[in-house]
Parts: structure tokens; C-alpha cells; sequence
């Protein structure tokens, strides 16, 4: 297993947090720690770029889902760059592909998030 990086650029309208590693049970909480500081000190925007996670399990995906959550409960949302190989099977299997707006990289994710409504809920997949 490799250790998760994971690094949070501020933007005026938005963070990226991009993931280098593997998201598992124990780096999970550091994770959700990291999100919840961007979510209450920064942004109500956040898009997760993916492109460096090798790994992810089902705390990995909780921690998504529990983020996706709590930034539509501060009129914000959440947004998936880069999701390839484990966490992109994970989230198809279990039918949360649909929950998570994904994106192909991080300029995608900017490109389509401000053409639409910030306070449109990330959970209700409108495409």
C-alpha cells in the first residue's frame, strides 16, 4: 500500500484536493479531516482530483459520500476528477457512480460545475 498525499489548492471560488495513493481504512479519517477543514474554513466548493489514487475501499468511499453530503448541506457541492481503475469500479458496482458528478480532470470539473447552479443537490444526477 502507499501512503495517501494529499494536497488541497484554494482557488477564489472553489478548492481542489488532489489524492496521491491509496485511500483505505487508515488514511480514510486523515482524509476526512482535510475535507471538513476545507469545508468549514474554505470552501463550500470542492472538486477531488483523483488522477493519483491507486486505491480505495469502502471507508474511502464513505468518506466521499459523507463530503458529498455535508458540502450540499452548506450550498455547496462536490465534484470527482479523474476517476480511473479501483474507486471507478467501486463507485459503478455500487451504484454510486450516479450520486457523484465525474469528470474526466479538473478542468472539466471547473468547465461544467460553473455552468451550473452551486446550489443545485450533487445527489439529484441530472444528466
Amino acid at each position: 500500500m502507499t501512503r495517501l498525499s494529499v494536497t488541497v489548492n484554494d482557488h477564489p471560488r472553489f478548492s481542489v484536493v488532489s489524492l496521491n495513493g491509496d485511500l483505505d481504512k487508515t488514511s480514510a479519517p486523515r482524509l476526512e479531516e482535510t475535507l471538513t477543514e476545507v469545508l468549514t474554513r474554505r470552501q463550500s466548493r470542492v472538486i477531488i482530483d483523483t488522477t493519483g489514487l491507486g486505491f480505495c475501499d469502502s471507508s474511502g468511499i464513505w468518506t466521499l459520500l459523507t463530503t458529498l453530503r455535508r458540502a450540499y448541506e452548506r450550498n455547496g457541492w462536490l465534484r470527482l476528477a479523474g476517476v480511473h481503475g479501483v474507486l471507478g469500479r467501486l463507485l459503478e458496482l455500487t451504484k454510486l457512480a450516479d450520486a457523484f458528478p465525474i469528470d474526466r480532470d479538473v478542468h472539466e470539473s471547473q468547465q461544467r460545475a460553473f455552468g451550473e447552479s452551486a446550489l443545485t443537490d450533487p445527489l439529484a444526477k441530472s444528466r
